[in-house]
């Protein structure tokens, strides 16, 4: 075993009898069940930023990197890494320190104890309140359930029993960190309860939350290399987001896991499945191709800004920069397809349409394209004048941003017949002799482009 192989090694132990064997076929619709399948799972948790969830993706990420061949992307000092690291402001709460009274309707109390009885899901602010009911009135039919949840949200904590095989139970484990939030205060805090610990319908609470402390939150982008051969210098950047927006526990216990499959499980796969493919060819590209994973994506594009802010390689060297988006859900059934954000603005969609009907996958039109360009992580690497565009092959269905967004609901015939579409767009920008070029009127409005 090389050595990049044994990077991960610990962790590889534990899941490689769960995954096809290395020379599997990487294109197939079944490699793309299995990698989709696992980082769309409830057991990840929505892979919010940051979790424990994402932190397992990123070592999911690597080690399959790794086995795959490609060389780590990134670097700490002088040893190569498969992370490049960053850090955001955040606020931590030290779960030890949450106090929950309970009392009876006979007024019997109990001291609950933090991490066995109840954990702490969520708390922007210090929160300190007595005689709050644990089953309180039903919401009056006739008010506005959004003005409701405003009021509950400012005044009222929630409690939900949860299982401890929940994922919520378990992303929940030790200290409680979260990303700071814009604005001001926060909302009262969701208390996760353990089955069986808050019995009976007059049980009223005590409840004192410390205030978080701010931190400094690392996060990481995951990066691999497949070196080229004699425009090696040059790179063609190959991403997607791996994160997603996590768990929001609800107390009618319903489906509260945010599994992002389409968004963006199924363009994280398609990163992981082209190095995969590229990697196993007998002749190398032209140019080195990187694929990068981004964290933190659904929190304002904050690891594609990071890894242009401070990237591992000279951006100067970047001749492209696909980005995949939502590959998964066409509107209906048909011929493959496929689309391009803000084609207009370059010839990057003419040379990427002409490589995609070589595998039959056709170029189409979608009424969002112009608006999306810059809705993804390919628009830092624009703003600092790089060719980069999204590729997508679905639309903007009904499960964007819920719970139903799951992986069953892909269309895995499509999306592994737009793979191979992707793979002669990759080859494309990686082996012809020009760079595209951005129109001289989308360059100038480039510069001003923001979220």
């Amino acid at each position: 075993m090389n050595q990049r192989a044994t990077i991960l090694a610990p962790w590889a132990v534990a899941c490689a009898a769960a995954f096809l064997p290395a020379q599997a076929a990487t294109l197939s619709a079944e490699r793309v069940e299995e990698v989709l399948g696992y980082l769309a799972s409830d057991a990840l948790g929505g892979r919010d930023t940051p979790s424990r969830g994402l932190e397992e993706a990123a070592q999911f990420l690597a080690w399959s990197f790794s086995r795959a061949g490609l060389e780590p992307g990134a670097a700490v000092g002088e040893a190569p890494d498969w992370f490049h690291r960053y850090t955001l402001p955040g606020q931590q709460v030290d779960t030890s320190g949450v106090e929950l009274r309970l009392t009876s309707a006979d007024g019997g109390e109990v001291l609950l104890r933090p991490g066995t009885d109840f954990r702490l899901w969520d708390a922007g602010r210090a929160f300190t309140a007595e005689g709050i009911p644990m089953a309180p009135e039903p919401e009056d039919a006739d008010s506005d359930p959004a003005r409701v949840r405003r009021q509950m949200a400012a005044a009222a904590p929630t409690f939900v029993v949860t299982p401890a095989k929940h994922p919520a139970w378990r992303a929940a484990e030790g200290a409680r960190t979260t990303l700071r939030r814009r604005g001001r205060g926060g909302a009262a805090p969701t208390i996760l309860l353990r089955p069986g610990a808050a019995e009976g319908t007059e049980t009223i609470a005590a409840l004192r939350v410390p205030a978080p402390t701010e931190v400094d939150v690392p996060l990481r982008n995951v990066v691999a290399i497949l070196p080229g051969t004699d425009l090696a210098d040059e790179i063609v950047v190959v991403g997607a987001h791996y994160d997603h927006v996590g768990i929001r526990p609800r107390a009618d216990g319903s489906d509260g896991i945010y599994n992002g499959a389409d968004d963006d499980a199924t363009g994280t796969t398609a990163v992981l499945l082209l190095a995969e493919h590229f990697a196993a060819q007998a002749v190398r590209t032209r140019r080195s191709l990187a694929f990068v994973c981004f964290s933190a994506e659904e929190k304002g594009l904050q690891g594609s800004r990071a890894f242009v802010a401070d990237p591992p390689f000279e951006l100067s060297r970047v001749a492209a920069m696909v980005n995949l988006e939502m590959l998964g859900r066409p509107e209906k059934e048909g011929p493959p397809f496929a689309w391009v954000t803000g084609k207009e603005y370059s010839d990057f969609a003419a040379i990427a349409g002409a490589a995609l009907e070589r595998a039959g996958v056709a170029l189409t039109e979608f009424e969002m394209a112009s608006r999306l360009f810059s809705a993804s992580d390919n628009l830092p690497f624009a703003q600092a004048g790089v060719v980069a565009h999204s590729i997508s092959a679905g639309t903007l269905h009904s499960d964007y941003h819920q719970p139903g967004d799951e992986p069953s609901r892909i269309d895995v015939p499509h999306m592994t017949a737009v793979l191979a579409g992707l793979a002669e767009v990759v080859a494309e920008f990686a082996n012809r002799e020009g760079r595209p070029a951005y129109t001289p009127e989308a360059a100038e409005r480039l510069n001003g482009t923001r979220r």
